[in-house]
């Protein structure tokens, strides 16, 4: 049987395991909690998608819920929450200690041979095709679609996770079954779980996942192109002699600001300008972004210059450790308490595909570490003007 394993720098760290079957199972310490969180995070998502299948990942992670996990539902009440990105696909379930096993093999239905008759398929076309009509009619989601493929062109990651809607609608049972047995299998997945007597759930979920999909691991290899590094600025107009604009760029490799201060720089930007600065790991790349509105493009991007300039100015400033610890530091450190947030972080940090570490602030992350990573994106989004950096 594998052993139970933690990082080498943190023996109170996570808990790893792999079984024969591929599957990688990780646990975090919660202790005293009453409530359990599990994900399941499967490394499939829309960018495996072939040109004649923009759309499957999504509808198959409808179908799972539907079909496979008998609507999602866990024990008593507590429903499966799913999401499909350009990725991965995750599953999330939080539940009481109790029923981690019974959550476990809900999640760990996924595996199970999924042939959808036609009724359920056609119901959860119908659902997507709502889903679809609500986030078109938002502008700021039709501006980041476009901005991810101006920055991703020619490559699995251009076209968006709800995909095309005459390929949905022309999806046959048949297709979703290939797509299933071709990427659902222990060897893509991760399965995180965060509760108060973690090494001994890890151990008894290790023997309940052995017969979820027994097997050995597939070796096939993905061959999905990957994004250039390079810059966008795309906007739609929004009424009012405004417009919608999204900057943003992507980056091979990990980036040099994945570590803690990153999330302080996040929170830093927020609290003192009001603008989120958004980022998604495309497994090679990390796209960065902010959304945001402005009277151009030009204009946008002199104005997100200008409010990463001014939050550095204030970090470097007298009061900047009193910002930086009342404003980002102390709201970070208590986020290490949602217990849900805990186990997405876990997932992140153990997603083979990616591998940019989920490092956490601690109270010797300094103002100088957070005001590089400041930097750093001033001279990244200001780089997005075709005349050049502003002054």
């Amino acid at each position: 049987m594998p052993v139970l394993t933690t990082g080498p720098h943190d023996p109170t760290g996570p808990r790893h395991l792999t079984l024969d079957n591929g599957l990688h199972l990780v646990g975090v310490r919660r202790p005293g909690s009453p409530l359990a969180a599990l994900r399941l995070r499967i490394d499939v998502g829309s960018a495996d998608e072939a040109p004649d299948e923009h759309g499957l990942a999504h509808v198959l992670e409808h179908l799972v819920v539907r079909c496979s996990m008998g609507g999602g539902r866990v024990a008593d009440g507590a429903l499966v929450e799913a999401a499909t990105g350009r990725p991965h696909t995750s599953y999330d379930a939080l539940v009481r200690t109790g029923d981690i096993a019974t959550a476990g093999d809900v999640l760990g239905a996924a595996f199970r041979q999924l042939k959808p008759d036609t009724r359920h398929l056609g119901d959860e076309l119908a659902a997507i095709r709502r889903e679809r009509a609500q986030r078109t009619a938002d502008v700021r989601w039709r501006v980041q679609e476009a901005m991810f493929a101006a920055l991703c062109p020619d490559t699995p990651y251009a076209h968006p996770v709800l995909g095309d809607p005459g390929t949905v609608d022309g999806l046959t049972p048949e297709a979703v079954h290939r797509f299933h047995s071709r990427w659902y299998h222990p060897s893509r997945a991760t399965l995180v779980v965060g509760a108060d007597r973690v090494d001994e759930e890890l151990a008894a979920l290790a023997e309940r996942a052995r017969l979820w999909a027994p097997g050995h691991p597939r070796t096939e290899r993905r061959a999905a192109a990957s994004p250039p590094d390079g810059h966008a600025v795309v906007s739609e107009a929004a009424g009012a002699g405004r417009r919608a604009v999204a900057v943003g760029f992507t980056e091979p490799g990990t980036p040099c600001d994945a570590g803690a201060g990153l999330a302080l720089a996040r929170r830093s930007v927020r609290a003192a300008r009001g603008i989120d600065v958004l980022r998604l790991r495309l497994r090679s790349h990390t796209c960065t972004w902010i959304m945001l509105s402005a009277t151009d493009e030009s204009a946008a991007v002199r104005s997100v210059a200008a409010a990463l300039r001014a939050v550095r100015e204030l970090l470097l400033g007298p009061d900047g450790a009193a910002l930086l610890r009342t404003e980002a530091l102390i709201p970070e450190l208590r986020s290490a308490d949602d217990i849900q947030q805990s186990v997405a972080d876990a997932s992140d940090a153990s997603d083979a595909s990616d591998r940019i570490p989920a490092a956490r602030p601690t109270t010797a992350t300094g103002v100088g570490e957070v005001a590089d990573v400041i930097a750093r994106w001033q001279r990244r989004f200001a780089a997005a003007l075709p005349e050049g950096p502003p002054k």
